[in-house]
C-alpha cells in the first residue's frame, strides 16, 4: 500500500508527505470544508497549505542548519504527528553544533508566528476578516509548535537540545535518564489536558511516552 509520495526536492534534499499527516490536516480543517461557506472553504484551503508549509519550513530550518555544520538530511518526511529530518549519520559531537541545529526548527516557527500575527493586525485594522481568520489560525499553529517542540521530552527539539548539555555535563547516559523522565512528565501532563476528549493530543501524549519509556529502558533507568 502506498503511505507516503515524493512531493518534490528543496535544495537537493527529497520532499515526503505520509497520507496519514492529509488526513490529520483534513481532521482539523473539516469544519471549514462543510460550513456551506465559500469564504469558509478558501480559509480552510489556506490553513491546510500554510500548515503544511510551516511544517516543511520548521524541517528545512534543521537541514540548513545542518549543512552549516558538515551535517546533511537525505530527506524529509512529513508525517501525521509533524515532521522528520532525516540525517545521513550523526550530528557533530559539539554541544553549540547540536543546540543550533536542534533549534533552527524552532525558530522557524517563531519568525512565523510573528509574522502571521503582524499581517492578523493588518488584516483586521483593514477591515478584512475573511483574511484575517486563516492567518490567526496559522499565526496560532506555528506558536503552538514553537511551544510544544522546546518541551523536554525526546523525539522532541527541546529534549534533544536539554540531552545534548546535559550529556556534555554528567556523560550521555545520565543526560537520557533526565530527559526520558522530564519526557514522561510531559505526556502524563499532556494526557491531563487531553481529558476527556481531545483524541489528537492524547495521541500525541502516547507517543512521547512510548518513545521517552523505551529511552529510560535502553539506558537501564537509574541503574549505575
Amino acid at each position: 500500500m502506498l503511505t507516503r509520495i515524493e512531493i518534490g526536492r528543496i535544495a537537493g534534499i527529497p520532499i515526503y508527505l505520509d497520507m496519514f499527516f492529509v488526513l490529520v490536516l483534513l481532521i482539523f480543517t473539516y469544519p471549514y470544508f462543510t460550513a456551506g461557506s465559500t469564504q469558509a472553504m478558501s480559509a480552510g484551503f489556506v490553513i491546510v497549505i500554510g500548515l503544511l508549509v510551516s511544517i516543511l519550513l520548521h524541517e528545512l530550518g534543521h537541514a540548513f542548519a545542518g549543512r552549516l555544520f558538515g551535517a546533511s538530511v537525505s530527506h524529509i518526511e512529513l508525517t501525521g504527528l509533524g515532521g522528520v529530518a532525516q540525517f545521513e549519520r550523526s550530528l557533530p559531537s559539539s554541544v553549540f553544533a547540536r543546540t543550533v541545529i536542534y533549534l533552527a526548527g524552532p525558530a522557524v516557527n517563531l519568525v512565523l508566528w510573528l509574522g502571521f500575527d503582524a499581517l492578523t493586525g493588518e488584516a483586521v485594522q483593514s477591515g478584512n476578516s475573511m483574511v484575517a481568520v486563516p492567518i490567526a489560525v496559522l499565526a496560532w499553529a506555528n506558536f503552538a509548535l514553537l511551544v510544544f517542540n522546546l518541551l523536554p521530552a525526546y523525539p522532541l527539539d527541546g529534549g534533544h537540545t536539554l540531552d545534548a548539555w546535559l550529556g556534555a555535563l554528567f556523560g550521555s547516559a545520565w543526560a537520557t535518564r533526565i530527559v526520558a523522565s522530564l519526557g514522561l512528565l510531559v505526556a502524563a501532563g499532556l494526557v491531563y489536558i487531553a481529558l476527556p476528549s481531545a483524541f489528537f493530543l492524547m495521541l500525541i501524549a502516547l507517543f512521547l511516552g512510548m518513545a521517552n519509556w523505551q529511552a529510560l529502558q535502553d539506558v537501564g533507568r537509574w541503574r549505575r
